[in-house]
């Protein structure tokens, strides 16, 4: 058995941006605030933006996971994150990547 047989069988492996997870649960908060569409284009478009803004943190396991979200407990990241997804929000907001009402969520 190789050493990376190893560790697959020790753990599950994944590739995933830690940011993804807490972009999208602060998008759904901030767009129901805020007037403007709530279909799903306009939510993907939101979390795209800011996204493709953030420096991703990329983890290759689940317990890389819980260990990268805690630096991003803090209030200065939080507030940080809240102000970008605010910003692409707006830009959204302001020209919606759709051209007919679309059901919200």
């Amino acid at each position: 058995m190789s050493s990376n047989d190893h560790v697959e069988k020790m753990e599950e492996l994944v590739f995933l941006n830690t940011l993804e997870e807490p972009v999208r649960q602060k998008t759904k908060t901030i767009m129901s605030k805020m007037d403007m569409c709530q279909c799903e284009k306009c939510f993907l478009d939101v979390c795209a933006l800011a996204l493709n803004k953030l420096t991703p943190k990329y983890v290759t396991t689940r317990k890389g996971t819980i260990l990268s979200k805690l630096p991003e407990m803090d209030n200065k990241n939080e507030m940080a994150m809240t102000v970008l997804i605010t910003q692409c929000a707006k830009m959204v907001q302001e020209k919606p990547m759709h051209t007919t009402t679309r059901p919200e969520l």
